[in-house]
């Protein structure tokens, strides 16, 4: 893992998370990088390579004490993060990123997914460059359509 997110920036530490007991991998891991620029770029470019046979996920940690570290350098500043509701099941991050890309500058978007499944929940997140960027998806993309479906844009309330 550390020698695959070096190919983008400096790796300080990377960990593949463990099953208690067992000691087998529970499928995914963290890395810490050495400058918010190294991480965004890790989320940019190595989403979706191939490590090891299988296509990797990469986002921003986002458990509570995790470093700070990705695109949202530090944190989303306030008002920068949207929640998209009523997804149709195929979307994709991408396609999620290129629909909102009309709103503003997107630097990050992601699909919830169901976790053991990988199915997607039908909702995701979206975060902006400015809370202006952020406003103007609410006010322009609420209730327009995405694969078929009408979608519902608001204010990310746990960002």
């Amino acid at each position: 893992l550390k020698d695959h997110c070096k190919q983008v920036g400096d790796v300080v530490r990377a960990d593949v998370l463990l099953e208690n007991g067992t000691g087998r991998s529970k499928g995914c891991g963290i890395v810490v990088f050495g400058s918010p620029k190294d991480a965004k770029t890790a989320i940019d470019t190595l989403h979706d390579t191939d490590l090891k046979g299988r296509a990797i996920f990469v986002r921003e940690d986002r458990e509570a004490g995790a470093p700070q570290s990705s695109s949202r350098g530090g944190g989303t500043a306030p008002g920068c993060s949207v929640y998209v509701g009523n997804l149709a099941y195929e979307v994709s991050w991408q396609d999620l990123k290129d629909h909102c890309k009309q709103a503003g500058d997107v630097r990050h978007a992601d699909v919830l997914l169901e976790n053991g499944t990988g199915r997607s929940k039908g909702c995701g997140i979206v975060v902006f460059g400015t809370p202006r960027d952020a406003q103007n998806a609410i006010e322009m993309l609420h209730d327009t359509e995405l694969k078929g479906r009408p979608i519902f844009v608001r204010e990310d309330r746990e960002a």
